[in-house]
């Protein structure tokens, strides 16, 4: 899996970006979500908000880059979807 992290525009969050696919649908099922439509889910992983799309890219509120991928990485996890 390719993971790729750059800082959003607004310097409040990162933006994670994997080559898999996730059907939103079907995951708001799994995880608690506040918002879940098939283009978009809103959800606090960990004590941090994150904003998840179909194509993989995620909108992680974290002060680090770091911190992002973990979250990111904990969050494909859950899914069970395996980050190598």
């Amino acid at each position: 899996m390719v993971i790729s992290v750059r800082v959003c525009s607004g310097r409040t969050a990162f933006e994670v970006s994997t080559n898999v696919r996730i059907d939103l649908i079907k995951i708001s099922n799994v995880l608690k979500s506040r918002v879940a439509t098939k283009h978009i889910l809103l959800l606090e992983h960990k004590g941090v908000e994150v904003s998840l799309y179909p194509s993989g890219r995620m909108i992680i509120k974290t002060k680090t880059k770091e911190e992002s991928i973990e979250i990111a990485e904990d969050l494909l996890k859950v899914l069970g979807i395996t980050v190598n």
